[in-house]
């Protein structure tokens, strides 16, 4: 009790001596404490709201990533429907997948497909038959015949007759696929896919554009752990916390901090979802905080200091402010000292006024309420500058992809005003044409004036039509290069309107189609062919029974007569001539009459040093050197031997017919991308275009020998085995025989 007495005492003592203490120190004392309240509490507040603005900055910014990567999976979805639509449309591709010719759509595709994986990153493309099963595979071109029923978006453009695309998975795995379907005479006869990476290649994108780490996480079965499927940190990552298995489930959103490999990471986890709405996968976005950690420890200091030098302030100014305040209270206590004392009564030179002090503490919240403000004008000031920024690069990084594009592109891209003049062309101008930018931006009629004078007539209404009409133009005609060479196109131009509704300009693109006339033409002469073929087999059963007969007959004349007869001449020649008869008859029958082969996997190098070592004696015959340059690594190929060494010794004879005397052959062999390569070259020779185009014709070798198979059988024998043989001319005296075979494949069709 007598400690509480004292302790009652002493604090009554310090109340007491503070309410003795002079106005002035008693409202410093007041107001420090209020200083002090306050100033703590307008820094806490302070701090915490920074944090809530800069983890709201964190999630937007994160969430304008995660919208970056939807945009970009939806423009290469676009893109990738596009062009497979482009595929569908072409009436050659179509024509091949309804006649199920995987060989000719390699051929128009192939190249197609190497050019896009090198330049746009398409991972696949795929052509399906009906009912949905794989035809051709042009990124695996020897596995194909897969069911894919479980392919929606196939069955949707089949059912729907139309294209689509999204997220699916297939046997090469996840990817942003577009499917056209494709139509031949009015029939649906199956759909063609082309399909970009959806993995690294993707993040590395989002990655370069916004300096922003990327993850794509996938569930095991029990959806508790998640594995890396692509990242662009340098090792990957396993995640088992249970917030990812909830964004998975629930496909929301959530933001985290976490430290990766002693970084500070803010992180936005996301789901993905595929083309039928299923959750696949989570995405990581993780932006760096060590710039925003340090911010907010500066900004933490600086309000701390802030705040000190502000109490300091407050005080001093607050005695000072009492000191003045406390003065006409001086004034009122001598002014009433005076008035008891009857002494003279002056005025009080300061009236005190109560209401100083509300006065004081409404502008003290008005400026704290103006300071707020201003920080967050500025806040968001530097936020809008930096969003700002953030869509001006990616506008300026679009533009720049939209020209690259343009610029390289195989074909030419224009724009017109409409009084025709060009005033833009891609630089793919001088491929085609042979005529330079300046050029063709310097004629004003450029655009009518490349037409072949022979197509005018009907080419000049229609571009007269377009840009004075408004129509869209659509036409093939020819243009003369300036070496002399003639270049069929097809030019497509639409035009654009202004408000009047006047052509304002025309954007057109021309594509070279000259390939593709001849292409025509080579059809044109297949059938042409294939009635020969037909005629000439009834003609040869038509003849036989005949010849045969006269033969026959001619024969025994030939025996009867004695060798001293002066017709036994006469009938020789006639025996002689009717044999000839008989050979190309039997020719004849031979390249009509069908023939199996029987592969087994077989060491191409060992045959060929076979072959050449039995065909040694042809060579130095003809003074012909062999020089062989045959791979060591060249893997087995599936060959019909016998077949195969006949055709061998076909060929090595007809090229020691056509190579000149003291010249050589070489023989080269190398592995490809599943095919091996089998060269023959011959220098020094001087052969026609003509006999180069006729190599393999029948008739037209002078092959006379009875163990040896002659040309055309050969090149059918190549086929058979699925391969590609051709003769071209690299050089003026330079033959080249090209035999590609494939070495990897489920089956061979005999």
């Amino acid at each position: 009790m007598k400690e509480e007495r004292k302790q009652s005492e002493r604090q009554g003592g310090l109340v007491e001596r503070i309410v003795q203490m002079p106005l002035r120190f008693r409202l410093s004392i007041a107001f420090f404490c209020l200083a002090l309240l306050g100033t703590s509490s307008l820094v806490e507040l302070g701090i915490l709201s920074q944090r809530e603005i800069i983890r709201q900055e964190e999630r937007e910014r994160l969430q304008g990533y995660s919208q970056a990567l939807d945009h970009n999976i939806a423009l290469q979805g676009q893109w990738a429907v596009s062009l497979a639509s482009s595929f569908a449309l072409n009436p050659e591709v179509a024509g091949a997948l309804a006649q199920q010719d995987r060989y000719r759509l390699v051929q128009l595709c192939y190249s197609a497909f190497i050019f896009m994986r090198n330049h746009y990153g398409i991972r696949q493309f795929n052509f399906h038959t009906i009912p949905p099963r794989n035809f051709v595979r042009m990124q695996m071109l020897y596995l194909f015949g897969d069911d894919l029923h479980y392919r929606q978006t196939i069955l949707d453009a089949i059912s729907q007759r139309k294209e689509t695309f999204g997220i699916e998975k297939g046997i090469t795995g996840y990817g942003i696929r577009g499917v056209a379907p494709v139509f031949h005479e009015g029939q649906l006869t199956g759909t063609v896919e082309i399909g970009f990476s959806f993995g690294r290649p993707l993040l590395e994108e989002i990655k370069n554009q916004f300096s922003v780490e990327l993850t794509i996480l996938i569930p095991d079965e029990n959806i508790n752990t998640f594995t890396t499927l692509a990242t662009t940190f340098p090792e990957p990552i396993e995640r088992s916390a249970p917030i990812y298995a909830k964004v998975y489930l629930q496909q929301g959103t959530e933001l985290l901090t976490e430290e990766i490999s002693g970084v500070p990471y803010s992180i936005l986890v996301r789901s993905v979802r595929d083309y039928r709405g299923n959750t696949i996968a989570l995405v990581e976005f993780c932006a760096r905080r060590t710039e925003t950690l340090s911010v907010i420890n500066r900004y933490r200091k600086l309000m701390l200091w802030v705040g000190v030098l502000g109490m300091a302030l407050s005080v001093g100014a607050i005695y000072f402010i009492s000191r003045y305040f406390s003065k006409p209270i001086g004034e009122m206590v001598r002014f009433a000292r005076d008035i008891a004392s009857g002494q003279e009564v002056r005025h009080l030179k300061a009236k005190p006024s109560g209401e100083l002090s509300v006065l004081a503490e409404a502008l003290e919240e008005m400026l704290q309420s103006l300071e707020d403000s201003r920080k967050k004008i500025k806040d968001y000031t530097v936020n809008l500058e930096y969003m700002v920024h953030l869509r001006t690069r990616a506008l300026r990084e679009s533009e720049e992809k939209y020209r690259t594009l343009v610029e390289n592109v195989p074909l030419v891209v224009y724009r017109l005003l409409g009084s025709g003049k060009t005033i833009f062309v891609n630089q793919f101008v001088e491929d085609l044409l042979g005529i330079s930018q300046e050029r063709v931006l310097g004629d004003e009629s450029f655009w009518k004036e490349k037409v072949w004078p022979e197509d005018r007539p009907s080419i000049w209404p229609l571009m007269d039509r377009c840009l004075h009409e408004g129509r869209e133009f659509k036409a093939e005609y020819r243009v003369a290069r300036p070496d002399g060479k003639l270049v069929i196109v097809l030019d497509h131009a639409l035009p654009v309107f202004d408000e009047q509704g006047h052509v304002e300009t025309v954007d057109g693109f021309l594509v070279n189609v000259t390939d593709r006339h001849h292409l025509q033409q080579q059809i044109i002469q297949t059938e042409e062919l294939k009635t020969l073929s037909e005629i000439s087999a009834r003609l040869a059963h038509e003849i036989r029974n005949p010849l045969v007969a006269a033969g026959g007959f001619a024969r025994r004349v030939l025996d009867a007569l004695a060798e001293e007869d002066v017709n036994r001449e006469k009938v020789k020649i006639i025996v002689h001539e009717i044999g000839r008869l008989e050979k190309i008859l039997e020719k004849t029958l031979a390249y009509l009459k069908p023939f199996h082969i029987l592969p087994e996997t077989s060491s191409l190098n060992e045959l060929l040093i076979q072959v050449l070592e039995d065909q040694d004696v042809v060579f130095r015959e003809r003074s012909v050197s062999l020089e062989m340059n045959l791979s060591a690594n060249l893997p087995l190929v599936p060959l019909d031997k016998e077949l195969f060494r006949a055709l061998l010794r076909t060929i090595f004879y007809a090229l020691a017919d056509i190579c000149p005397q003291g010249r050589k052959v070489e023989v080269t062999t190398y592995p490809g991308d599943h095919v091996v390569h089998l060269e023959m070259t011959v220098r020094g020779t001087r052969v026609s275009d003509d006999e180069i185009e006729h190599f393999f014709y029948p008739f037209t070798s002078r092959l006379e020998r009875s163990d040896v198979l002659d040309l055309p059988l050969a090149k059918m024998i190549i086929h058979k085995h699925q391969g590609l043989i051709d003769l071209v001319r690299e050089e003026p005296d330079r033959l080249i025989l090209r035999i590609t075979l494939p070495h990897r494949r489920e089956r061979i069709l005999s």
